[in-house]
């Protein structure tokens, strides 16, 4: 039972900083009105999370782990990580100047409404990981409100990298508007490193999850 708890505890901490979940928190925060975009993202993960962790601390009877196909998924995580590194290769290289101006993705995040970011909120979570998540909390053998209890946790706690944003905002008080702005600065002036950043970190993490699995 302690191995299945440290997993839940560890899986939590991994969708806390999982970076396509993270990042959007951070680029809504920069974007106009960005206190209240953030906050219905962050609405929008929260009940992600909170729907499918629930549900099955209510739903699910504990029982044993299934069989595992735990053989091809690493080969997937593998060939989807090679895939990734090669597409950060080809950016770098056809990278000719620096942006000058606002990215497209940038600009994207600017039109965003409150429900779409509600909704982006929803759909980002590696529900991947929230299965294993799922799979180790059934395995606690927990039943009733304990079990609802550490779901609830769980949640909190792999909430809280998208709760950043809001959380050095409200702490910037008056300041909140010269912080959105120097944020965005930072983002259009390291929009290209941002992206190998991000997407080299989830390579090599695929990779080397992938091919220690095989």
């Amino acid at each position: 039972m302690t191995g299945h708890a440290l997993t839940l505890v560890l899986v939590g901490l991994v969708v806390m900083v999982w970076p396509w979940s993270v990042l959007p928190a951070f680029l809504l925060a920069a974007t106009e009105r960005g206190a209240a975009k953030s906050a219905a993202y962050a609405a929008g993960y929260v009940t992600a999370l909170a729907v499918v962790m629930v549900l099955a601390a209510t739903l699910l009877p504990p029982g044993p782990r299934a069989k595992s196909t735990g053989h091809l998924v690493a080969w997937i995580e593998l060939v989807i990580g090679i895939a990734l590194a090669l597409f950060v290769l080809v950016l770098w290289i056809r990278q000719r100047r620096r942006e000058e101006v606002t990215p497209k993705w940038l600009r994207g995040l600017d039109r965003i409404g409150f429900v779409a970011a509600f909704v982006l909120g929803l759909w980002v979570p590696n529900y991947m990981l929230v299965t294993v998540a799922v799979a180790e909390l059934t395995l606690l053998e927990l039943h009733g409100v304990e079990a609802v209890l550490v779901a609830v946790v769980w949640v909190g706690v792999a909430t809280l990298g998208v709760a950043t944003p809001l959380l050095v905002l409200a702490r910037s008080g008056a300041e909140a508007a010269a912080v959105q702005q120097s944020w965005r600065t930072w983002l259009v002036t390291h929009s290209s490193a941002i992206i190998y950043v991000v997407l080299g970190l989830v390579s090599v993490v695929l990779i080397v999850k992938g091919g220690s699995a095989i």
